[in-house]
């Protein structure tokens, strides 16, 4: 049985149809001991998703920043 997890992100800066892959669980034999994620594959999955998730929040935070809320004029900034 072979398990690929996919993410979409809508609303960042990736279009809708962009896909990523995240991870891929493969199991060989159907036996009781293999079943669901190990405790090492949810954490490798987390830390993927996290790695796809943090940039484009992170940017889309920074953006929202840009401008003073009162009177709209851009802030200046030395790094991003």
């Amino acid at each position: 049985m072979r398990l690929i997890i996919e993410a979409h992100l809508e609303g960042g800066e990736a279009r809708a149809t962009d896909a990523t892959i995240v991870d891929v669980v493969e199991r060989k034999d159907p036996s009781l001991a293999d079943l669901g994620l190990t405790l090492a594959e949810g954490r490798a999955l987390l830390a993927e998703v996290h790695s796809f998730l943090v940039p484009e929040q992170t940017a889309g935070w920074m953006e929202s920043q840009m401008a003073r809320h009162r009177c709209g004029s851009i802030l200046a900034h030395k790094d991003a």
